[in-house]
């Protein structure tokens, strides 16, 4: 009895600790990423990069990503500014909104509605 009985606590261990290491490694592949940002001044104003992630509160490396990519397509012409803008403002007085006593970041607003625009103007993001 004691054998099936260290069998069913060895199964129970190994399902714990597979549970336990797969909650992890999404979060460490995806780490907070230390962002450099550039500070505005008279002659040179904050860049386009430096005022979504930090209005957006993107934290992540995907996030980031995502904002260089948008920056990149606005710079490269195939997406109108106005509609970056457009989307940004919207992003953060949603996430402004109280939710169950909570904000939240805006930039899991801004992501898949800057999607979904861009794709509609067909621009691949």
């Amino acid at each position: 009895m004691t054998n099936g009985r260290n069998w069913i606590m060895w199964v129970i261990a190994a399902a714990l600790v597979t549970l336990a290491t797969a909650g992890t490694l999404p979060a460490q592949k995806d780490s907070v990423e230390r962002v450099t940002l550039t500070p505005g001044k008279v002659q040179r104003p904050i860049s386009l990069r430096d005022r979504l992630v930090v209005g957006l509160q993107a934290r992540l490396k995907s996030e980031v990503a995502f904002v260089d990519l948008v920056v990149a397509r606005v710079q490269t012409g195939n997406l109108p500014q106005r509609v970056v803008d457009e989307t940004f403002f919207w992003a953060r007085a949603r996430g402004a909104a109280l939710r169950q006593g909570r904000t939240r970041r805006p930039i899991i607003y801004f992501k898949p509605a800057m999607e979904a625009r861009a794709k509609r103007l067909g621009v691949e993001l």
